[in-house]
């Protein structure tokens, strides 16, 4: 079987199972066990001395960090790096685009706003709490990451996508399957893109006409050192 085929089937079972998380918070029927989880990490879990650091994954774990993230891959990751670079582009945008979308057509209140003895730590949205925004984003980036890049940088960015999940929780911001969901679909997004993209022989005609011309502009402004090419 062809890796990308493999891309395929994960691809459309995350879909699946993020269909049937739906189907269940839509129908009310995981409120129970969502509600005594998400009061578990928010309440029980809770320790005061960690709450910066969890604000701070939730305030600035997604953009502020893989923005970041994309622009170095593209600097410094050569060819294959500046393809992770792209698809990570493309699919944020996906994924921002589906998630906006899912949240106008279904709405669920945050946990902060309706759970009895809910911890707020920071500023709360008011928007739609199903799916998970920086769930959907993050996993979505470390996917490609896993996909694309060795262990030693993968590894990393995807400690920091599930810090940034748990995060969401610990915070007061979504329940766990709200988060659970949103780290599915961001992953089959990524996934269902790699199996699309990365054998398309105009995918790959496309990023090597830009990896040449940023090489060829490089060269125009006097930067020589390989370390960039």
């Amino acid at each position: 079987m062809k890796k990308t085929n493999l891309f395929l089937i994960i691809g459309i079972l995350f879909v699946a199972a993020f269909g049937l998380i739906f189907f269940f918070v839509a129908s009310g029927l995981t409120s129970g066990w969502d509600t005594a989880a998400f009061k578990f990490i928010n309440e029980t879990l809770n320790v005061s001395s960690l709450n910066w650091f969890f604000l701070g994954l939730s305030d600035f774990g997604r953009e502020f960090f893989w923005i970041p993230v994309v622009i170095l891959l593209w600097i410094f990751g050569k060819r294959n790096g500046r393809k992770a670079a792209l698809l990570m582009i493309i699919v944020f945008i996906a994924v921002i685009i589906i998630g906006d979308g899912l949240k106008t057509v279904y709405y669920r209140a945050r946990p902060s706003l309706t759970v009895s003895g809910a911890i707020a730590i920071g500023p709360q949205d008011n928007d739609s709490s199903f799916p998970s925004g920086h769930a959907l984003i993050v996993m979505a980036g470390a996917t490609i990451a896993l996909v694309m890049l060795k262990k030693r940088y993968s590894l990393p960015l995807l400690a920091e996508a599930l810090l940034v999940c748990y995060s969401r929780i610990y915070v007061g911001a979504h329940y766990p399957t709200d988060v659970l969901a949103g780290a599915l679909l961001g992953s089959a997004v990524s996934l269902l893109a790699c199996y699309f993209l990365l054998d398309s022989k105009r995918f790959e005609k496309f990023i090597s006409a830009l990896n040449n011309f940023y090489v060829s502009l490089l060269k125009r402004v006097g930067i020589h050192n390989s370390i960039f090419y």
